[in-house]
């Protein structure tokens, strides 16, 4: 299956974080995720022949509007995710193999905010990043963390990505 990264703003990354946006990296580690747990899904059985995923990369008062907007939250965040196949209980839906190809949804990630979450939990920047953009991928899929139950599911996996070395630059 082909899983296309649609990327815009990375310069946003390197302005916040002083580093180029690893492109390969995220695109290397979209294509492990989506694999693994579409095929998980469907039980590896789909004729989705390609996948696509839009990354944006804003400043903090691009996101600030995006979370007041959608979440009714009036400050900066670190990831939105806004999926396209959810169902009404918030699980994601797969989508006719019929179609061949389809587009998973968006994440829009503030570096700036990624950079001060790195620093105040004492991370590297480029190590929060990964962490936040696999966050947003799991979002797309149809994780969650609105439960303690649905919170552990969700790290766990999170975790589970970044340390197979999935995830480091």
């Amino acid at each position: 299956m082909e899983i296309s990264l649609d990327v815009s703003g990375e310069e946003q990354v390197e302005l916040a974080m002083g580093k180029p946006c690893p492109l390969e990296e995220l695109r290397d580690l979209a294509h492990k995720i989506i694999n693994k747990e579409l095929n998980e899904l469907v039980n590896g059985e789909n004729d989705i022949k390609s996948i696509e995923v839009s990354l944006t990369f804003v400043g903090p008062d691009e996101i600030r509007e995006l979370n007041r907007e959608y979440r009714d939250t009036d400050e900066p965040t670190d990831v939105l995710s806004f999926p396209l196949w959810e169902g009404e209980n918030g699980r994601f839906v797969v989508p006719s193999s019929d179609w061949g190809e389809i587009a998973l949804g968006d994440i829009v990630i503030c570096p700036n905010v990624v950079a001060e979450f790195a620093e105040k939990f004492g991370k590297r920047p480029e190590d929060e990043l990964m962490l936040i953009y696999v966050h947003g991928l799991l979002h797309l899929l149809g994780y969650d963390h609105a439960t303690p139950e649905e919170e552990a599911v969700m790290w766990r996996k999170q975790a589970e990505y970044l340390s197979k070395g999935e995830g480091d630059i």
